[in-house]
């Protein structure tokens, strides 16, 4: 019976180390940024209103889950005419498509970080996009996640009429995120 009982321990301690914590991030606790080319020079804008949850283990990649949510109209690069343009009908079209979402469940280990496929959903088109990231836990329970993907924006339809070339904006973005993560911050399940 002793023994019995020690190995149901040891099974219960094993099942709670793989468990995904889970924890919410916005932009008080993290930063969402992209680049880009316009005529031939980068550019960089950064998101100002994003909510992210995130149930991640390190020790168990297999179960994580992102589910972040993106305030378009919050886009700015800081330049007026570029950023109202952003916002308008023929890149984000805020009116229509206030939120982008992202959705993602398939982690792996790779290297010295992690790979999270998932599926972005930007101007009413979903499309496959895999995030690279890299995550330090801190003394509090806690960490940071900071990573990228690259999306290429006409595979979402941002860029509409006389942007739908890459003659004047190039095709490819990068997205980069750095948020903290902390107990505290924690999403009530």
């Amino acid at each position: 019976m002793k023994r019995f009982a020690a190995v149901l321990c040891l099974a219960l301690i094993a099942g709670q180390s793989s468990v995904a914590a889970s924890w919410r991030a916005n932009e008080k606790a993290g930063r969402l940024t992209f680049e880009a080319t316009q005529a031939g020079a980068r550019f960089t804008g950064e998101f100002s209103r994003f909510v992210a949850d995130v149930a991640f283990n390190p020790s168990a990649p297999s179960e994580c889950r992102f589910d972040v949510t993106i305030d378009t109209a919050s886009a700015g690069t800081g330049e007026s005419q570029r950023d109202g343009l952003l916002r308008g009908q023929d890149f984000f079209w805020v009116d229509r498509y206030p939120n982008a979402s992202y959705q993602g469940s398939a982690c792996r280990s790779e290297g010295a970080g992690f790979t999270l496929k998932g599926q972005l959903l930007l101007r009413g088109v979903a499309r496959p996009v895999t995030l690279q990231f890299h995550f330090e836990p801190d003394s509090g329970g806690g960490g940071t996640l900071t990573g990228k993907a690259v999306v290429q924006r006409l595979d979402f339809g941002v860029g509409q009429g006389e942007w739908e070339g890459t003659e004047w904006v190039g095709n490819e973005v990068t997205v980069r995120f750095d948020l903290t993560l902390s107990a505290a911050a924690a999403r009530a399940e």
